[in-house]
């Protein structure tokens, strides 16, 4: 498949003032393309997802907005909602996975981001608790690679999935 998703924490709301996380998400895809990723998936929720696919856009990669609902910007201010449209029309392909806002969508999102995906890319600072830690648990439960990226320390971390040893090879 060679695709990556992205996941991080949404707390910065104009992510494009944060050069050091601009930095840290550049040096995650620049480690994912070395290891053959052609795809870029976002959930698209405020903070390091947008800020992901604005770097994407920039750098004309293959990228799709992965939304868990059509109306997951309605609660957002005007500038973010306008942010977000203008984003939308860059990415390689829109997925709208269900038709509105109802609990669990954000969840079923990031299931799906982790079941679709190779490899994770995060944006965490560790922190045990809230939809980034939950969705690093998903993958690293799948299996799947990891790479993060400490904002606190601005230190990049690899995590391999163990290896099966296989008795009969």
């Amino acid at each position: 498949m060679n695709t990556a998703f992205i996941t991080g924490h949404r707390t910065f709301d104009y992510p494009f003032y944060y050069p050091s996380l601009r930095q840290g998400i550049n040096q995650l895809t620049n480690l994912a393309i070395e290891r053959g990723i052609t795809t870029f998936l976002t959930g698209m929720a405020l903070g390091t997802d947008a800020l992901a696919a604005m770097i994407w856009a920039e750098r004309y990669l293959t990228w799709k907005a992965i939304l868990p609902c059509s109306d997951q910007s309605n609660l957002w201010t005007y500038k973010q909602q306008i942010l977000y449209r203008q984003l939308l029309t860059k990415a390689t392909e829109v997925k709208v996975l269900y038709p509105q806002y109802e609990q669990g969508v954000m969840q079923g999102r990031d299931a799906w981001l982790v079941k679709n995906s190779d490899l994770c890319l995060a944006v965490w600072n560790g922190r045990e608790t809230g939809g980034t830690y939950l969705t690093v648990q998903m993958a690293k439960k799948a299996k799947l690679p990891l790479i993060i990226f400490n904002p606190k320390t601005f230190e990049i971390s690899v995590e391999e999935p163990p290896k099966q040893l296989n008795l009969f090879g």
